[in-house]
């Protein structure tokens, strides 16, 4: 590969979870886009079929609403890629929900739907996808800073993404020598739905931007190329690793 070529995934066969907006959305029309054909998963089917008719190719995109807290949904959702894309190639692990809180004040219901969907659900679309990924297949896990770094009034979303984290890792050893890579993605503050909160708080933005060392926030097209790259076979020898793309705020 020259440093004029742009990663393709022509043929390749790709799973999506948390597609219905934010990041999942952006990652569905990128993979799309350079030619993979995708399924994308979510709960909310409105928002699925607005992600679809956002993916204009060369890449086809397929759709499917499911609870992911549901164990029993993650055999489903395998089928349906199997019926709809033949196979699996790609498997992006993006779901994930954000109920923030002390500890002292977060509700265990709270942190049973943290930890079932963004740490569960991956674990589980891994272990049913393993017969399907072959030489070349790429995994990637959708974290966060999180994963590295912690931050107030976050037990549950940090605990979360750090036990993805260690997913990612201990996946990439047991599959190495199978050809199957197992990376993972660390998004910093990306304008997205998830942080509405803190987009509607002038204090919390300005506090953000301050703490950023590139003094703003990132958009969701930003996380495209990476995940393009990790996908791709531009990025053959990586597996194991964590590629941040947070503007410099783990870099403080």
């Amino acid at each position: 590969m020259t440093t004029t070529e742009i990663p393709v995934l022509n043929g390749r066969r790709a799973l999506v979870t948390g597609a219905s907006r934010g990041i999942g959305r952006a990652l569905v029309v990128a993979l799309a886009a350079t030619g993979a054909d995708v399924l994308a998963v979510a709960r909310g089917e409105d928002g699925l079929q607005e992600t679809a008719a956002l993916a204009t190719g060369p890449g086809r995109v397929s759709v499917l609403a499911a609870d992911l807290r549901d164990p029993d949904s993650i055999d489903e959702v395998v089928a349906r890629a199997v019926a709809e894309l033949g196979g699996l190639d790609i498997l992006v692990n993006n779901a994930a929900t954000h109920l923030n809180g002390r500890i002292e004040d977060l509700p265990l219901e709270d942190y049973q739907q943290i930890v079932d969907l963004g740490l569960r659900s991956a674990w589980l679309l891994c272990k049913a996808a393993s017969p399907l990924l072959g030489e070349g297949a790429s995994v990637i896990n959708v974290g966060s800073v999180c994963s590295l770094v912690a931050m107030h009034g976050e037990t549950a979303y940090v605990a979360t993404k750090h036990a993805l984290l260690g997913v990612t890792r201990a996946l990439a050893l047991e599959w190495a020598r199978r050809g199957v890579r197992v990376n993972a993605l660390a998004p910093g503050w990306v304008e997205t739905e998830m942080n509405q909160a803190v987009l509607q708080d002038a204090d919390a933005m300005t506090w953000v931007r301050r703490n950023t060392p590139m003094g703003r926030w990132a958009s969701t097209e930003e996380m495209a190329g990476p995940v393009v790259f990790l996908a791709s076979d531009a990025s053959s020898y990586m597996t194991g690793q964590v590629l941040v793309v947070d503007g410099g705020w783990t870099a403080r």
